[in-house]
């Protein structure tokens, strides 16, 4: 019996979303969206025909150019996402790690939405488009204001073993919170004394970015 349209749109929806968030191989899409393969590689294929999804030289699937462009337009749009590209790089520049936004995906859980990579030979890269918990992260109590008077929480292991992440919140006009600015170093790079000059850092860059969205009362720390 055909499915209906509706299960064939939630299907591919599920498919894209593998996508977005890294890709992968045939098997290894279907498998996340919990498909079986030939449905998997039916939807794919429609996909890949609206450009949506591209399949490269070695056969694994990524983000296709109409897709980009449509996150894209989107987050055009956002000023949060367009006035955090200085501090990141700025972030990025002082501390030497890798800077990052992140805004609320739901009650759960946070979506990093643009990410300035550390130059360093070992880094904490891939965390753009990437979701994590709410729950006992950095970034997730910066969205909660959950913060100490030094404008920034830090938090160690909490998602990945060995990353030490550094975090304050960025507040919007209203005074609440539209997002988040952090650090994510090797904890090998994060003892104490750097934590609280990343932190410092962070939290500069996060008031300065809510004054610019015309945060009232932002400061530094």
């Amino acid at each position: 019996m055909p499915e209906s349209g509706t299960r064939t749109v939630e299907r591919a929806l599920a498919l894209l979303a593998a996508v977005a968030e890294g890709g992968g191989t045939l098997s290894e899409l279907a498998r996340t969206a919990e498909l079986s393969p030939s449905t998997a590689s039916r939807l794919l294929g429609t996909l890949v025909q609206r450009e949506l999804v591209r399949r490269d030289e070695h056969g694994r699937y990524q983000a296709g150019t109409r897709l980009r462009q449509l996150a894209a337009a989107t987050l055009r749009e956002d000023p949060l996402y367009e006035l955090a590209g200085p501090h990141l790089e700025a972030l990025a520049q002082e501390t030497g790690e890798t800077a990052n936004l992140a805004i609320a995906a739901d009650e759960d859980q946070i979506v990093y939405l643009r990410q300035v990579v550390s130059q360093k030979l070992v880094q904490t890269a891939g965390w753009a488009g990437r979701t994590v918990p709410r729950r006992g992260t950095a970034v997730g109590d910066a969205l909660r204001g959950a913060v100490d008077r030094s404008g920034y929480v830090a938090r160690m292991g909490a998602v990945e073993p060995d990353v030490t992440s550094i975090a304050a919140p960025v507040y919007r006009p209203d005074g609440t919170i539209a997002g988040a600015l952090s650090v994510l170093a090797p904890s090998y790079r994060a003892p104490r004394r750097r934590v609280e000059s990343y932190g410092r850092a962070v939290a500069s860059h996060a008031a300065e970015l809510s004054r610019s969205l015309g945060a009232p009362g932002a400061a530094a720390a």
